[in-house]
């Protein structure tokens, strides 16, 4: 029973990440193709680029509706073995969001970076996991000014605090790592972030300055 459960939830779940938001927003709103716009990549960034910067908004709240839904789903489907086991189906969900974000299979495997995948899903496995993730971020950005390096510090802490904070004792382990197979994924997908920002040419946040805003918009999609 819960490995097949667990494949539904996978292929649901990664087929729902795997649904671009950018895309789907620029060909229903705007009537656009965007992977003949712009740059030609289905991202975040070239939608933005496309369409203004107001839209972008919407990119993320379409990302997190997808989130919502598959990580329920996940939940409720692992409701049928036990209670227990919400927390892990809600966190395999998560994981296979991410996984469905980042490496789109009708997008040639380029996409976006799943942060936004990845704190959804803590903040509905346990909001103490997605209260510190967040908290994390926010920090990160605010004494950094690197959203990349914000983007792959917060799962990593909700890692730790999964470890530390879900409910279910003898869920503890398998919560934990999920979050962390999650940080991982992350973290290879801003390989790039990571030699610009040792390099010192990874854009910053610059509170207030428009332009500054749209140049980390292209090199730090979500």
């Amino acid at each position: 029973m819960i490995p097949l459960l667990l494949i539904l939830i996978a292929v649901l779940s990664y087929g729902l990440g795997a649904l671009n938001s950018a895309v789907l927003l620029s060909r229903f709103v705007f009537h656009k193709d965007l992977t003949k716009q712009g740059s030609g990549r289905p991202t975040y960034a070239n939608f933005v680029r496309v369409n203004g910067s107001n839209w972008g908004y919407a990119c993320i709240a379409v990302d997190v509706l997808k989130g919502v839904i598959a990580v329920l789903a996940g939940g409720l489907l692992m409701l049928i073995v036990g209670e227990n086991y919400v927390v892990v189906g809600r966190l395999f969900a998560g994981f296979c969001l991410v996984l469905g974000n980042i490496y789109p299979i009708h997008h040639q495997l380029r996409g976006n970076k799943g942060v936004v995948a990845c704190m959804t899903a803590m903040w509905l496995a346990d909001w103490r996991v997605g209260l510190v993730a967040t908290a994390v971020f926010v920090i990160v950005v605010a004494f950094s000014q690197y959203v990349s390096l914000a983007g792959m510090a917060a799962p990593v802490l909700g890692a730790v605090t999964a470890w530390l904070c879900v409910p279910k004792e003898e869920m503890k382990g398998l919560a934990g790592t999920l979050v962390l197979l999650m940080a991982v994924s992350i973290i290879w997908r801003h390989r790039g972030n990571i030699v610009r920002i040792l390099n010192k040419r990874e854009p910053r946040v610059k509170w207030g300055s428009r332009p500054q805003a749209e140049r980390r918009v292209r090199d730090n999609r979500f």
